[in-house]
């Protein structure tokens, strides 16, 4: 697959990094593979759902995510509206993960989950998710 597919494409030639994180009571870890989450564009929709739990998003292939503790299987999902898109989050402590985008081939991480993020030093992509138009700031 071509990262030109993703929401936020890679840039070409990018070293690719291994990052980790998981959900605030730790029985979900994940780790996944992604280019510098500093060096490129954060997506801070406005929709109801990113708004309502706070997501930052980051994209990878579904293939370049992997749980290391729990499984898909241990987490509560949610889909609204044409339920594209399913939202992950962990059933004990609340933490929402992410989602997936199953017809679409990745994973959307809510890099607030990421371990050591230092969110002041994210690139916001303001995404107009409200009215499906999205605007770069």
């Amino acid at each position: 697959m071509s990262s030109s597919s993703l929401p936020v494409p890679w840039p070409k030639d990018a070293e690719v990094k291994l990052h980790s994180g998981g959900c605030h009571c730790r029985k979900i870890r994940y780790e996944f593979e992604h280019p510098d989450i500093y060096a490129m564009a954060v997506v801070n929709c406005n929709c109801s759902i990113c708004e309502n739990r706070g997501y930052l998003n980051a994209y990878t292939w579904e293939d370049k995510f992997r749980f290391t503790k729990g499984s898909a299987n241990d987490l509560t999902t949610y889909s609204f509206g044409e339920g594209r898109i399913i939202h992950r989050f962990c059933p004990t402590c609340g933490t929402t993960i992410g989602a997936t985008v199953p017809r679409s081939g990745f994973v959307v991480i809510n890099t607030r989950t990421i371990d050591g993020i230092d969110l002041q030093r994210l690139q916001l992509y303001q995404a107009d998710g409200r009215s499906k138009i999205t605007t770069a700031e």
